[in-house]
């Protein structure tokens, strides 16, 4: 795959995306990925129609609570864009709605609120999507309108955390999505085994 590198929203710090043998470390600053404006590095290609895309986390340093790292379908590269993201903090601090390391957001109109997508209420005492570096294996997969989200420890059995209906074109853009959260310290985060099919 030969991703193509970006920083989303003129993010203060630049971000970077490069091989490290067969990983893929990218390096971000951004102020976050949520709300009506998103400030991101992101290492994407235009996929049309169905997909599969899976990817090991391996590591996610942190610049804030909120740093993210993850799989991402967008409708454009504007700041605004449509999107849908299943993502991973760096570790599983509590966190709003969640105390595990996983969740899920989605952007439906352009330039509109996110909304994100939390384990089932009320939360065990064990979080049910925790993330365990270097086995944080996550994917993301469209059929249709449907975007399916899940989450391994090993990379063989999977569990969705989530399917969520949205329409995206056709043709859109998918791949490593990663933001600090905290515009004046970048982030970098550790992509291994990422497929395509």
């Amino acid at each position: 795959m030969n991703f193509t590198s970006i920083d989303i929203g003129s993010p203060h710090l630049t971000g970077t995306t490069k091989r490290v043998g067969t990983d893929i470390e990218i390096t971000a600053g951004g102020r976050d990925i949520w709300e009506t404006r998103d400030e991101f590095h992101f290492a994407h290609l235009r996929v049309t129609g169905d997909f599969r895309l899976s990817a090991c986390l391996a590591s996610l340093t942190m610049g804030d609570l909120y740093t993210k790292a993850g799989l991402m379908l967008r409708a454009s590269l504007d700041a605004g864009a449509e999107h849908a993201f299943l993502l991973a903090f760096g570790d599983n601090q509590p966190r709003n709605k969640n105390n595990g390391g996983l969740e899920f957001q989605y952007r439906t109109q352009p330039s509109g609120s996110c909304t994100g997508v939390y384990p089932p209420q009320p939360l065990p005492v064990q979080p049910d999507f925790p993330v365990n570096y270097p086995q944080v294996w996550v994917r993301l997969s469209r059929v249709g309108d449907a975007i399916t989200a899940e989450h391994s420890q090993d990379g063989r059995t999977w569990r969705t955390f989530t399917v969520h209906q949205q329409a995206f074109p056709a043709t859109a853009c998918l791949g490593l999505a990663v933001t600090s959260h905290n515009v004046n310290e970048p982030v970098r985060a550790v992509f291994r085994q990422v497929e395509l099919s």
